[in-house]
């Protein structure tokens, strides 16, 4: 038969609402053409104030009586809604299914982060509500030269981590097996004292170190986090410039998915920080050399003739060449000799340069203790590695880090102050005795003419204007000082220079003391809200809930839509639509369409555009809005902050403020019937068949019987009593029936009234035996579609909204 929009239907799930029982197996009931939001609750007061998170479920289907097919249906959101405060996305994941209920749709969303690799086993035991650990978890030894280190894992402020308790074998009653998904409070590096914070704090005890359960120890972990891609997100944006062209300049490629809540935060005191592991910032500045990047080139070389490459500067203080674009986690970065080479499989988008980042040898200089101090030399802050030998063997050897400015620690003792001027070590002896030392480190001029520097600050979210710093010059009697305005341009005493994003640039009008460099400025920090306020917990949401609205190698749809007022209409009135439109539609005050299948109120001409009307539309509200969409669907092949690459130019114009969307295929849709198989025993195992039984259907003669309208995504199985009885059970339905081979088997679908399949009586045959079965897979014409409202936290004038969800496709 042939397919209309009369038979394209979203329907709606079993139980709408916020509840966990929320969602469920396809209805009958379809949601209203023009009225989406039928599937959402009206936004409250409550929501606007504290903002609020909606999921509901829904079904795109192909709602006809016969087999039809629906070539590529697909589903996008076609128009942002009008509250800017209000954004709506589609999540697509494989493991949806009809059976889902909110609580199984909160925990694919919350999927997509999950334990990752671990930093630590054999984790202290924590009590109900702790939020703290020591930071001496966050160290372990390694060996340099034959002398013992100790290498020191460095947690940022925000980042999210798992405390789990993991073990094999049967649960313990004591300690159950749980992952704690938290997020670190303060920046902290590993060291001897001090501690960890973060929240929220641990829900149950966990078992110390030394608690062993089915015979393993150490079994409170702490894990990195891993970032689940099995999610996509499809949203729409709109243009920003008018495009004929395969570049599409957008607002945004990105929608936050959970609200945000934004304060400031002011930091002070810092100091240059670039790498280093210990506990005093290391003011070592990093040069670079660039080139430009080259969409497609995966391999660049990189002349460095000044590099300082050895594993004390690689690998004991971490200073190995990095690449400083995006995504640089990605790359290989090797040296040979003083050429650095960066190789990737993979292109980054929205980059136009690369630079490497690296130690110079002409500023910086490695230094063993065991050697004179050079004249005219100083020891970097932050790079020296330090290891006391006690004489009284018994008390062995402890490497130490700086724990404040040329103090080293053990214990909590300070053992040793270094002067970084002249090398010298004073002692302080402790009960152990006596004891050599040993240090290696970097060194650099003790005076330097140099008068510029540039370093990342302490935040990628720098609120420019609050920027205030001050430093010594060489000689140590003058501070300049120097602070910026709103547009990052940095003028003051003995300083000037500007902030682009989060890096500084500065120029000092005399030789300076890197050392004594100190600057004051503000964040813009983003506050999570508490897993409570939306059953969502924002840690088990990639990026904090800041998701990727537009994926590459996936289609997007583009349109752009006409409004026209039709006015006292009347039969032969005549309108001018734009020509070969993709969609137009006159529609009332209610949203209400006046189309119908015999153009009882208008007929419209595609090719001229001519919208001629046939009646006076009685019995719908005043006033009409003749609407035409021109659109076309076009493949992207690359995502950038605000820009779309696609495959190929469009084929037509399109001006600013048309919407793009993200579009979720659904493929064919058209219900049937998978393989048929039987087997001996049914052992309710849905995921392996047995041997072949006795008897045999026959569905070549008599295929099992589905309509578009009624036919549901489940396993099946008819598991036989008798040579002639069975049962019938689905995999997430349960059973729903009981048969015989004697008559047609047709169980009603309760949420249809029409049955899930029929087979006829013809198709069993004989020769069945008690305990034998049947299976097979029945396919509907609908998939489920999980549809995600994000109400941000503010005020609206607007009352009235709504959001517009297309659904599309070819007729076979």
């Amino acid at each position: 038969m042939t397919i209309s929009r009369l038979d394209l239907k979203v329907f709606k799930p079993e139980q709408l609402g916020s509840s966990d029982d929320a969602g469920g197996q396809r209805t009958k009931l379809a949601v209203e053409s023009g009225k989406l939001n039928e599937l959402f609750r009206a936004i409250s007061d409550i929501d606007h104030a504290q903002s609020a998170v909606d999921i509901v479920k829904c079904y795109p289907a192909l709602d006809t009586p016969d087999t039809s097919i629906l070539l590529d249906g697909h589903v996008f959101i076609s128009k942002k809604p009008t509250d800017d405060l209000v954004s709506l996305l589609i999540a697509e994941a494989a493991t949806l299914d009809d059976a889902d209920r909110m609580t199984d749709m909160v925990e694919i969303l919350e999927s997509s982060v999950r334990a990752g690799q671990l930093i630590r086993n054999r984790l202290i035991g924590f009590l109900e509500g702790q939020d703290t650990f020591p930071k001496s978890y966050l160290q372990s030894s390694y060996l340099f030269n034959g002398t013992e280190y100790w290498s020191n894992v460095t947690l940022l402020q925000g980042q999210t981590v798992v405390i789990s308790v993991e073990y094999p074998g049967a649960e313990s009653a004591l300690y159950p097996r749980f992952e704690h998904f938290c997020q670190i409070q303060e920046t902290v590096t590993g060291g001897p004292t001090g501690i960890v914070k973060f929240k929220p704090a641990i829900p149950f005890i966990t078992p110390n170190y030394d608690i062993t359960i089915n015979g393993e120890s150490g079994c409170t972990k702490l894990r990195y986090t891993s970032d689940n891609d099995g999610i996509k997100y499809h949203g729409v944006t709109k243009l920003t410039a008018a495009s004929t062209t395969n570049t599409l300049a957008v607002e945004s490629t990105q929608t936050e998915l959970l609200p945000k809540v934004k304060t400031v935060n002011p930091l002070t005191g810092k100091s240059i920080v670039e790498g280093g592991s210990g506990d005093v910032p290391s003011t070592v500045i990093k040069n670079n050399v660039s080139q430009p990047y080259i969409y497609g080139q995966y391999t660049y070389i990189f002349d460095v003739p000044d590099i300082l490459d050895n594993d004390f500067v690689n690998e004991v203080l971490g200073f190995k060449p990095r690449l400083t674009a995006s995504n640089f986690s990605y790359w290989n970065i090797s040296v040979t000799g003083t050429t650095v080479t960066a190789n990737t499989t993979s292109n980054l988008p929205g980059v136009d340069t690369l630079t490497i980042e690296y130690v110079s040898a002409a500023k910086y200089g490695v230094y063993s203790s065991e050697t004179a101090f050079p004249d005219f030399k100083k020891i970097s802050l932050g790079t020296t590695k330090m290891v006391l030998t006690f004489l009284n063997t018994a008390h062995g050897s402890v490497s130490m880090i700086e724990t404040s400015s040329g103090n080293f620690v053990s214990g909590g003792v300070r053992l040793v102050q270094l002067d970084y001027h002249t090398g010298a070590v004073t002692k302080f002896l402790d009960a152990r005795g006596d004891f050599t030392v040993h240090y290696d480190c970097l060194i650099e001029e003790s005076t330097s003419s140099a008068n510029t520097v540039s370093f990342a600050l302490a935040t990628d979210s720098p609120i420019y204007d609050t920027f205030y710093v001050t430093i010594s010059n060489a000689a140590g009697d003058t501070l300049l000082s120097g602070s910026s305005d709103n547009a990052g341009v940095i003028t003051g005493l003995g300083i000037n220079g500007n902030i682009t994003d989060a890096n500084v640039q500065l120029t000092f009008s005399q030789a300076v003391d890197l050392t004594t460099l100190r600057y004051d400025i503000s964040e813009t920090v983003t506050l999570s809200p508490p897993p409570e306020l939306y059953g969502l917990n924002p840690l088990r949401i990639k990026n904090g809930g800041v998701v990727n609205a537009f994926t590459a190698w996936n289609t997007v749809s583009v349109q752009h839509t006409e409004l026209q007022v039709v006015s006292s209409p009347a039969p032969a009135q005549t309108y001018n639509a734009r020509a070969n439109a993709r969609f137009v539609d006159i529609t009332d005050a209610e949203g209400k369409s006046l189309w119908t299948l015999a153009n009882t109120h208008y007929t419209w001409v595609k090719a001229t555009g001519v919208v001629t009307l046939n009646s006076d539309f009685t019995g719908f509200t005043a006033p009409f809005i003749l609407t035409d969409t021109i659109g076309e669907i076009a493949l992207v092949t690359d995502v950038q902050e605000q820009a779309l690459i696609l495959a190929a130019p469009l084929s037509q114009s399109y001006p600013i403020g048309a919407n793009v969307s993200s579009v979720q295929n659904l493929g064919d849709l058209q219900a049937r019937i998978g393989t048929v198989r039987d087997m001996t025993a049914w052992a309710n195992n849905w995921d392996l068949d047995g041997s072949p039984a006795t008897g045999n259907m026959n569905t070549v003669d008599f295929p099992i019987e589905v309509r578009n309208d009624t036919a549901v995504n489940e396993d099946w199985v008819l598991i036989f009593t008798s040579a002639t009885a069975f049962r019938c059970v689905g995999r997430r339905l349960g059973q729903i029936a009981t048969g015989d081979t004697l008559n047609d088997f047709a169980p009603v679908n309760p949420l249809t009234l029409q049955p899930y399949f029929i087979i006829r009586s013809g198709a069993f045959g004989g020769g069945w035996q008690a305990g034998e079965a049947i299976r097979f897979m029945s396919y509907a014409a609908s998939k489920p579609v999980m549809l995600l409202r994000t109400v941000q936290s503010g005020h609206s004038q607007i009352t009235t909204d709504r959001a517009v969800l297309a659904f599309r496709g070819n007729e076979s």
